[in-house]
């Protein structure tokens, strides 16, 4: 368990360190054959969905959580009967015991009973045959709720890990000279998106009383770089009504909708998969509080899109301050043109 927290590092019910944690994980996957170009571009990646499960050492005060999660990974390379893989997983957790004021008044890491789980490994592979492989290497695992409900520290884990995979269809792989079409053909996009999402309003006297929410629209210029990745640049022009407003006991004032506008520009890089995208941001605010100014304020935003057709795509991102306070979950929408 990374030490991120007062919480973690011993501020709790026990007064010690939570330094461990077990974990399993129980998978059901597909494997890319090669019949499409865009499997040869990853070296024959897998995905699929997972359930995992994980027992902290202080389980009383976290609760028994388990999550369930999409995941997608490939090689960065592979030779003979062996291959050095990367993967990622998105995916919701719930089961947590979250902070109470009375009953849980430590856990200033887990504000919600339910929280976003993201989770990234790297690992080695040994084919012991074509249906058997075992697999070792190290993951970093993320727990938090996007600001959804406070405290909302987050919880952060290392670790090292070992598995087992069994296939249960063994299919020939199809060599890529043979297909129809060898390339993965990448186009610029004009993307105009929607997004929206909610948070709790901080420092009222009753925690997690009012909910304010973000809608923020969107236009992106992406560019290819080579058959995995795409860059570029955006614009955004959103309301947020969580700046400049008021705060007194429970009693939550928002500003006026200019104070609550904003705009900004940010540069953005795309992980590309068939129809899947991972994209992160950083962005750069150049209009708040009603006037034009140059501060240092800086925004990321990192996502999961999925293009349900070749122009329309539905996503989710954790938009954060500082790169290290989540902001807002934001669910979107969005036309490539």
């Amino acid at each position: 368990v990374i030490p991120s927290n007062d919480f973690v590092r011993g501020d709790n019910r026990e007064e010690s360190p939570i330094n461990n944690f077990s974990a399993t994980d129980l998978r059901i996957g597909w494997q890319t054959t090669g019949d499409k170009a865009w499997h040869h571009v990853h070296n024959l990646p897998y995905y699929g969905i997972g359930i995992h499960n994980i027992v902290f050492s202080n389980e009383n005060e976290i609760g028994y959580p388990a999550a369930l999660y999409f995941f997608f990974g490939a090689p960065f390379a592979r030779k003979g009967r062996s291959s050095f893989d990367y993967e990622f997983s998105f995916g919701l957790s719930h089961n947590w015991e979250p902070y109470d004021y009375t009953d849980n008044p430590f856990n200033v890491a887990i504000g919600s009973y339910r929280n976003a789980y993201i989770d990234g490994k790297i690992k080695y592979v040994r084919y012991l045959g074509k249906r058997v492989s075992l697999d070792a290497g190290v993951r970093v695992t993320h727990f938090s709720n996007g600001a959804m409900r406070f405290p909302n520290a987050g919880i952060n884990l290392f670790a090292p890990f070992v598995g087992l995979r069994y296939n249960l269809i063994v299919k020939d792989v199809t060599p890529r000279d043979q297909l129809k079409i060898q390339k993965v053909e990448q186009k610029d996009e004009l993307n105009i998106i929607l997004a929206s999402g909610k948070r709790s309003v901080k420092h009222t006297s009753t925690i997690n009383e009012h909910m304010v929410s973000l809608v923020n629209i969107s236009l992106e210029y992406l560019k290819p770089a080579g058959s995995k990745f795409k860059y570029g640049m955006g614009i955004d022009l959103g309301i947020d009504q969580n700046r400049n407003l008021t705060v007194d006991g429970d009693y939550v004032e928002l500003a006026s909708k200019k104070k609550q506008f904003f705009s900004a520009v940010s540069v953005i890089g795309q992980f590309r998969a068939n129809r899947l995208a991972v994209q992160a941001g950083i962005g750069y605010e150049l209009f708040n509080n009603n006037r034009l100014y140059l501060s240092n304020d800086i925004s990321q935003r990192l996502g999961l899109r999925f293009y349900v057709h070749k122009n329309a795509f539905a996503g989710i991102a954790i938009k954060a301050k500082g790169f290290n306070t989540a902001d807002y979950i934001e669910w979107s929408i969005g036309y490539s043109m």
